[in-house]
């Protein structure tokens, strides 16, 4: 199980994730963070507590509980179907490898 970071396409992070201090020291490929970036995020999280998902709030903002990969396109899917616009991003797509 792995939780799936849920970014607001609005607000104040504007689809950004990812703390400094929970990256890498060091590495040597590009760095990404699959996420689902939402909008609304008030919706998307009403919608899946509703299905039965399990979400958790911490510093980065909310997460989605999913069992694997296959489970990414049922969610954009079930989210699209209640009017939330969904897109599976790279949500720490603002951090340089130098």
């Amino acid at each position: 199980m792995t939780n799936l970071p849920l970014i607001a396409r609005e607000g104040p992070h504007h689809g950004h994730h990812t703390r400094r201090a929970g990256l890498p020291v060091f590495y040597m490929n590009d760095f990404t963070r699959l996420g689902l970036r939402v909008h609304p995020c008030d919706e998307a999280l009403r919608v899946l507590e509703k299905n039965g998902y399990d979400l958790t709030r911490d510093d980065d903002g909310f997460h989605v509980a999913i069992e694997g990969a296959v489970q990414v396109p049922v969610l954009v899917q079930l989210l699209n179907g209640h009017g939330v616009s969904c897109e599976i991003a790279d949500v720490a797509d603002q951090v340089y490898q130098g």
